[in-house]
């Protein structure tokens, strides 16, 4: 194949990129939304004051999910290598309800310790972001191979806390939780809709397994 081939194909694959992109992204938010029902999750209502959860995270009320595309391309004569990501950013409150309810399901443990104290616990940090990675690569046009996964950020789990008696601070604290997700691979066939649908569904799950160590070491710390 002509160097002037090559080009004109690798101009017609950016260009074609470039039309996709948008769109895919908006699909994106709104599958996530719909997910949601449109609406962020809210927190669960306490009446008992005991331990109160909060968060410093800011959000938008109004916004779901936000996707962006981005991609890096290595374009040579003999092999191209292509890297597309659709990364889509989840409002804060998500996670933060998630782990909020984890955590408030566990109160009672946190009780027991603290001989009729108050626990103000704060969440700072949470992993909130995913990608749908698409990494192609060609040689001569010829022999080609694509990895398909879900790439979730690596963001520790960041929460400080506070006890108080009597309206006064008694003792203070900070508790850093490494993020269980990992990479998931793709299979062949499914779509970014199960893979997304799939990856919602592990993020309360594994939102739940953090809050459960996030007690535990508060447990050791009271």
């Amino acid at each position: 194949m002509s160097k002037q081939a090559s080009s004109v194909i690798i101009a017609v694959l950016i260009l074609f990129s470039s039309l996709t992109s948008c769109n895919t992204a908006q699909k994106i938010d709104t599958y996530v939304a719909g997910q949601f029902n449109h609406k962020v999750p809210k927190p669960d209502k306490r009446t008992d004051s005991t331990v109160i959860v909060n968060s410093t995270i800011p959000s938008d009320p109004n916004e779901i999910s936000r996707t962006v595309k981005t991609w890096k391309n290595l374009f040579l004569l003999v092999y191209w290598k292509s890297d597309y990501r659709h990364t889509c950013t989840l409002n804060p409150a998500i996670g933060v309800n998630y782990l909020r309810k984890g955590i408030y399901q566990q109160s009672n443990k946190l009780k027991q310790k603290l001989k009729g104290q108050q626990l103000e616990i704060t969440i700072e940090q949470i992993p909130h972001t995913v990608a749908i990675v698409d990494k192609t690569h060609v040689v001569l046009l010829i022999i080609s191979w694509d990895k398909y996964y879900v790439e979730p950020e690596p963001k520790e789990i960041v929460v400080s806390y506070k006890l108080l008696q009597n309206g006064m601070e008694t003792r203070t604290g900070k508790i850093t939780v490494d993020n269980i997700q990992k990479n998931k691979a793709m299979d062949p066939f499914q779509s970014w809709k199960k893979a997304m649908s799939a990856y919602l569904g592990r993020y309360y799950g594994d939102a739940t397994d953090m809050s459960r160590t996030i007690v535990n070491k508060l447990m050791e710390e009271l």
